[in-house]
């Protein structure tokens, strides 16, 4: 028998307009008896939409079909940015992804992740955080491997990213001490974070490939019927390790891409331009790939400023080196 039950919670969201103001976070606990117990979270950044969409569509049919274990599921997990339409929260400018400090909890955003800290992450063995490229970025749509710190290599990550279903993962090391995957890692609690689309927009498309990614998930950690394996079987681990992976503009300009998402570059390669239409006698500035790869993320926003992220190029291993990764 499926047992579903609500079980959001509030934190302090003060506001100069509203001193005891208090903001609702959303989740529901869908329940089928014994088994493995999974967090299904988005809306870390309120602006990132396909895996709100996503888990939002789940928070309505996964009811029907679950079989056991518990879920979770957190479509905007900050409920204050998600409505807002913001990548961070507008109580406090707070980076929800960076929030994960421990006591005491200073504003809204730490206070959302002390929740998450003491109410979810001691509660479930695995979970899926997804994001996208919110309004700043685009991203190639990918599932996503941290590593953060000294953890061991885990032989199911691997696995894990081939049951989300896409044909492309990103590996990347992490060493915020206040970040989800560093709270993850101090409950012992199995992560794999994805990396779907972006530019302050979505799409039916992009949000029922998240819903079946996180499907697939719950189907490869035992908690739904024999599921078919998915097409994408062979997938490729692109390497976000290195610090040459990003490239960054080092003056204002307005930003023109020459390539796209999923296209392979040489290093020194002409990628694009900055340029100045206001001020016609700057000469245009050629950018140039920091590395060879895959073009794995792009600005979306033209106008960038010194220090915007306007592109990230990969190299691309087999999934299967990832051990020697770590």
């Amino acid at each position: 028998m499926v047992r579903v039950s609500r079980e959001d919670f509030s934190v302090a969201a003060a506001t100069n307009a509203s001193a005891y103001r208090r903001v609702t976070i959303p989740m529901l606990r869908v329940e089928a008896g014994p088994g493995p117990a999974v967090a299904l979270i988005a809306g870390v950044h309120g602006d990132e939409w396909e895996g709100q969409a996503a888990i939002l569509d789940l928070w309505r049919r996964l009811p029907d079909i679950l079989q056991r274990g518990t879920v979770y599921l957190l479509p905007a997990v900050n409920a204050q940015a998600s409505l807002a339409g913001t990548r961070l929260s507008p109580a406090d400018g707070g980076n929800l992804n960076r929030a994960f400090l421990g006591a005491p909890a200073r504003g809204y955003t730490e206070s959302v992740a002390a929740a998450l800290e003491a109410r979810l992450l001691p509660r479930v063995e695995a979970m899926v955080d997804v994001h996208s490229g919110g309004a700043s970025l685009r991203y190639l749509p990918s599932s996503v491997i941290t590593r953060y710190g000294d953890d061991a290599y885990d032989e199911r990550l691997p696995a894990l990213a081939r049951a989300f279903g896409l044909p492309h993962c990103v590996f990347f090391r992490g060493n915020e001490a206040g970040s989800m995957p560093a709270a993850a890692s101090r409950h012992g609690v199995l992560r794999l974070s994805a990396e779907i689309g972006g530019g302050g927009e979505t799409s039916r498309s992009l949000a029922d490939r998240c819903r079946d990614g996180l499907l697939g998930c719950l189907g490869a950690l035992g908690l739904l019927p024999d599921r078919p394996l998915p097409r994408n079987r062979e997938i490729r681990l692109y390497d976000l390790d290195a610090p040459a992976a990003t490239l960054r503009a080092r003056e204002p300009g307005v930003f023109v891409p020459g390539v796209e998402l999923g296209q392979p570059v040489a290093a020194g390669e002409d990628i694009g331009s900055l340029i100045e239409p206001a001020r016609p006698d700057t000469p245009i500035r050629t950018l140039l790939s920091p590395q060879a790869g895959t073009v794995v993320c792009l600005r979306a926003i033209a106008r960038s400023d010194d220090g915007d992220c306007l592109l990230q190029v990969a190299p691309a291993l087999p999934l299967d080196s990832l051990a020697s990764k770590y």
